[in-house]
């Protein structure tokens, strides 16, 4: 399969999902598409778009997709894998800053990083990500810029035979506290913000302020893991 491969986390992005594979195959890294669930068509246009797709018979959430696409890197060898959302909030044509970033560091988690930034985020998610970003970035021990952002290369050690306490929105705070807790170095880049683009400026999204902040918030504080000095995690 190659060093990266691109995994894209799919549920109900008909209309949008085709247009992300065909930029991600652009970068030429093999592209998998995880369709969690999805009633509308996604993954048909993801595979018609070129994609190799998996299928969640019955919707499971994001983490699961993700899981589901790291299991199937980590079997065809793939060295890390780089992830990006199906609705077109990030910018296909940025994967080569990440890709190198990541070569220049393997074993480091890359996160692509937004700008909180009136005119380019709404009011209602700068305030939620900030709060979010400063708090699990006290957990994990170290500052990030951006903790909410899906648009990410995780080296191999990071998901190769992980057991996984979380299944939907909370797997990527999951990952950013064990990349922590195994020491791997953080590697942040700069990349677009995209909202006002999307859907005539009237951004959806399927996370869900407070049912999938509290399952963060259950993550962050339930797990021991947080409680191990750095680079002993499991």
């Amino acid at each position: 399969m190659g060093e990266v491969c691109v995994v894209i986390p799919v549920f109900q992005a008909a209309g949008k999902v085709g247009d992300v594979v065909r930029g991600a195959l652009a970068s030429g890294l093999p592209v998998i598409a995880v369709d969690d669930g999805s009633s509308d068509g996604s993954g048909d246009e993801a595979a018609a778009a070129g994609a190799t797709v998996l299928r969640h018979p019955k919707n499971h959430g994001k983490g699961a997709a993700l899981q589901t696409g790291f299991a199937f890197a980590e079997r065809k060898g793939a060295e890390a894998v780089l992830t990006l959302d199906a609705d077109g909030q990030h910018d296909p044509a940025e994967i080569a800053a990440l890709v190198a970033a990541h070569r220049a560091s393997p074993r480091g988690l890359v996160i692509g990083v937004r700008r909180f930034d009136d005119g380019v985020m709404p009011r209602r998610s700068q305030v939620g990500n900030r709060i979010s970003t400063w708090w699990i970035s006290r957990f994990a021990g170290r500052p990030h810029a951006d903790t909410q952002s899906g648009f990410r290369v995780y080296p191999r050690a990071l998901y190769a035979g992980a057991r996984f306490r979380t299944s939907r929105f909370d797997t990527e705070t999951e990952l950013i506290l064990r990349a922590a807790k195994l020491g791997l170095p953080l590697v942040e880049v700069p990349i677009k913000t995209i909202y006002a683009a999307l859907d005539g400026g009237r951004h959806t999204t399927h996370f869900r302020n407070v049912r999938d902040t509290l399952r963060i918030i259950r993550l962050v504080i339930g797990s021991p893991l947080w409680r191990i000095p750095p680079g002993q995690g499991a």
